[in-house]
């Protein structure tokens, strides 16, 4: 494994919030994986990390190519998201306001004077499709379902809101949570949707609707199935599963295995000799039950988990006893504020590998490859670094739900604001939260 911080300007030295790969992106023909990134400086910038033969061919061409800046935001973007099934991106931040993107050709802009300046100096055009209105307070993270129909918001409000993606309305708001909701995840499989709070709680909601045509605004889509506080201890007593509201982030996302049987969750606790700090992973025909693993060892709380989207090669031999019986080998990347740690599904007990120190504050979130070669890092010190996983397995191909057909027309679609009419008001009285500024003592 090979890890290097990539110096460039990515936010005019703000923050990086958020990161994630185009996993539709045509490698083929342009080389290389398209990312995108959420800063501080308000804004949603395009790059393109260059393949590895790219940069052996000229070593001093930069990893890292800028392709576009997306200028819609008027607060910090905290989560950038492609949808699994197209190019098309949402991304969301302090504003409260949910931007959905998608790339449009030049020609497209030819007499349209009004439009030239924003693309000045820009390798791709990207313009909104949609926006989206009625979050009370500040979004902290996103997740798409599986066919891009939907997607689901957290929000300081402490509601969870599913939206409509190609109508641009709200269809339900989750209302469960008691605090901060910080971080979201949709089943691969479209079958549920896990939530993360500041008060310190997972939530499991399963999905009943059918498909996006049958679903109707202020309808149940989705029904709670499980919330997780606590479990047993050996004493006999119950402990707490996670952080309260002190913890020293803004985030806590979890995510789903690509195969959907495993999901893996942020800043977990525990009472043990080995740390305080764990990633709890629970398993999907024991999502009411108890976490079937425990990655622990961590010197600060887990911030965000990623697994790669893809499934990779069995060794033929494993170390030790698998996580799931017959489940395909995987790749999990567990973030906490300083340290990555990144698992293989084929070796119990141990991470694989281990990157401390590579930034000066607190790290934000991560982002994988289509094939799960290399892993992206972002942080509060504005930099983000790019890890080279050195693994010859070959990805395999991943079965993924059909898009929902676009509109037909032939001309780009105006951004439709949306706000729902009747918001939930938020449980948290007059606390508000800060935009995330660089500590020295993270």
């Amino acid at each position: 494994m090979r890890v290097k911080t990539v110096q460039i300007n990515w936010h005019d030295k703000q923050p990086i919030f958020s990161v994630d790969f185009d996993h539709n992106y045509d490698n083929a023909q342009h080389g290389g994986w398209r990312f995108a990134t959420g800063g501080g400086d308000n804004n949603v910038r395009m790059w393109r990390l260059r393949s590895p033969i790219e940069r052996e061919t000229d070593p001093n061409v930069p990893a890292v190519e800028f392709l576009a800046s997306l200028n819609r935001h008027t607060a910090p973007v905290n989560v950038v998201r492609f949808s699994p099934c197209s190019s098309r991106l949402a991304s969301a931040g302090d504003d409260g306001v949910i931007i959905i993107w998608r790339q449009v050709d030049d020609a497209h802009l030819a007499g349209r004077t009004d439009q030239l300046d924003d693309v000045t100096g820009d390798v791709e055009t990207w313009r909104p499709a949609a926006m989206l209105r009625g979050s009370l307070a500040d979004i902290c993270d996103l997740a798409w379902s599986p066919d891009g129909a939907f997607v689901v918001s957290a929000s300081v409000d402490n509601t969870a809101r599913i939206w409509d993606a190609r109508d641009a309305r709200c269809v339900q708001v989750l209302a469960d949570h008691s605090h901060y909701v910080q971080g979201v995840a949709w089943d691969p499989r479209g079958e549920f949707i896990a939530t993360q709070g500041s008060d310190r709680s997972l939530r499991v909601y399963r999905w009943v609707a059918g498909s996006a045509r049958e679903v109707r605004t202020g309808s149940d889509v989705a029904k709670l199935a499980a919330s997780h506080y606590s479990m047993p201890t050996s004493e006999g007593r119950r402990q707490r599963l996670f952080h309260d509201d002190n913890l020293v982030s803004f985030f806590r996302r979890p995510s789903v295995s690509p195969d959907g049987r495993l999901l893996a969750t942020a800043a977990g606790v525990q009472r043990a000799a080995n740390g305080r700090n764990v990633c709890y992973v629970w398993a999907r025909d024991q999502l009411r039950s108890e976490p079937v693993l425990r990655l622990g060892g961590l010197a600060k709380p887990v911030v965000a988990t990623r697994w790669a989207p893809c499934e990779l090669e069995a060794r033929g031999e494993t170390c030790g006893d698998a996580w799931v019986a017959n489940a395909p080998r995987m790749m999990l990347a567990v973030a906490s504020q300083s340290t990555v740690s990144v698992y293989d599904t084929e070796v119990a007990g141990r991470a694989v590998g281990v990157m401390d120190g590579l930034h000066y504050a607190a790290i934000t979130d991560l982002a994988w490859t289509n094939d799960g070669s290399h892993l992206l890092i972002v942080s509060i010190d504005g930099f983000a670094s790019v890890a080279s996983l050195d693994h010859s397995a070959r990805a395999l191909p991943l079965r993924r739900a059909a898009p929902p057909p676009e509109p037909q027309s032939n001309e780009q679609p105006e951004p439709t604001v949306v706000i729902p009419a009747q918001p939930v008001p938020s449980k948290s009285g007059s606390r508000k939260r800060l935009a995330p500024t660089l500590l020295s003592t993270l």
